[in-house]
């Protein structure tokens, strides 16, 4: 590496950290909205499809990159494939105009963790606090140093019984949240910690999950913070004991089918239409000092997509005309990133999610025109 090279990487380094401090600004309530975008497959899965991902984010102004670690729920050890292609990524991104990234680790867990016909297990039985303090500031110390800014999930979706069983989820996610605070900050104390993550609504029970399948995000938020439904503390609680530490809130607002601007009426339900419903509420809970403040004010959209495939497809042409209006409503309130899930539908046609902008070859999607154009 030639001296050269080495001031021109640190300058842009400099850059983007700078622009990338933008999408927390101090007087955040005017900050434009951030559009962000994650594709697994190509960033991580298949790293040779990295740079047309790359390219594609450029034409959209895309500035905010989301990726999903491996976590069983036991192990304390990092995959090393999946940091180094996230490094590599990171080398690249800013002269893209990419200046963050977020890193959710997601727990690969089978059907034990939410068996068929039966109360499932309990969440402290699959997942390890202690083995996860060893992993995550591992995770956060091999990626201090790439030259964009950080943004951790500590866990995707966790109102997802897969994810964390159902029986004391909030519980051990508060415990998972605040570790995850405590040990990225102690190492990276730039990054950012974003608490939630969660899914809109619970999925609906059946013969054969009696018990469900997941919370609305407004149920598990309240189980965390142990709170009532009129988001008051629940009597004989500490609020030091349930307080979390955050610098925002990050939702996934899907609601595949409807109309973003058609409101359900379970204000639980975190939908993209509901929006204004979750901002009220995680007010609410920043008055019982339970969650700060600042964080409730500050939210982040890390997940919305419109299904290609399967049962919840919509055409493109109507996907089109929601995605401008999902945009509009994000906009409305404030939010700081809007991200889409996919660029490119996988490369094996047997993926049950399926979300791209574009088809699985590259090829544009109505959906994609809209995406470029959102401003």
């Amino acid at each position: 590496m030639t001296p050269t090279t080495t001031r021109t990487r640190t300058t842009t380094a400099l850059a983007a950290s700078a622009a990338a401090l933008a999408l927390i600004p101090a007087g955040g309530a005017s900050a434009a909205v951030v559009k962000g975008l994650q594709d697994q497959e190509m960033t991580v899965n298949n790293p040779t499809l990295t740079g047309a991902f790359l390219s594609a984010a450029q034409e959209a102004k895309v500035g905010f990159v989301r990726f999903n670690t491996r976590w069983d729920g036991k192990s304390t050890v990092v995959d090393p494939g999946q940091v180094a292609a996230i490094k590599a990524f990171a080398q690249q991104a800013p002269s893209r105009g990419v200046t963050a990234i977020e890193i959710a680790p997601n727990v690969s867990g089978d059907e034990s963790f939410n068996p068929r016909r039966k109360k499932g297990p309990t969440a402290a039985s699959k997942i390890d606090v202690s083995a996860y303090r060893v992993y995550i500031r591992s995770l956060a110390d091999q990626l201090k140093a790439i030259p964009v800014a950080r943004y951790y999930a500590p866990l995707n979706e966790p109102n997802w019984y897969r994810h964390i069983p159902k029986r004391g989820a909030g519980t051990v996610y508060r415990k998972l949240h605040n570790t995850a605070y405590e040990q990225i900050k102690a190492v990276d104390p730039k990054a950012k910690v974003l608490f939630g993550e969660l899914l809109p609504y619970e999925r609906a029970k059946s013969k054969s999950y009696p018990y469900g399948q997941s919370s609305d995000a407004g149920t598990f938020v309240r189980e965390v913070l142990g709170l009532k439904s009129n988001w008051k503390a629940k009597g004989g609680t500490k609020t030091s004991s349930y307080r979390v530490k955050a610098d925002g809130v990050a939702l996934h607002t899907y609601d595949f089918k409807a109309d973003p601007r058609k409101k359900r009426k379970d204000r639980d339900d975190w939908t993209q239409a509901n929006l204004g419903y979750a901002k009220s509420d995680l007010r609410k809970a920043a008055r019982t000092k339970r969650l700060p403040s600042a964080a409730a004010s500050r939210i982040y959209l890390t997940e919305f997509a419109y299904k290609t495939a399967g049962s919840d497809k919509i055409s493109t042409s109507r996907a089109s005309t929601y995605l401008k209006r999902a945009w509009s409503i994000a906009k409305k309130y404030k939010v700081r990133t809007f991200l889409w899930y996919q660029l490119r539908d996988p490369s094996s046609s047997d993926e049950i999610w399926q979300s791209g902008l574009q088809t699985r070859d590259g090829g544009s999607r109505k959906t994609w025109t809209t995406f470029r154009g959102l401003r």
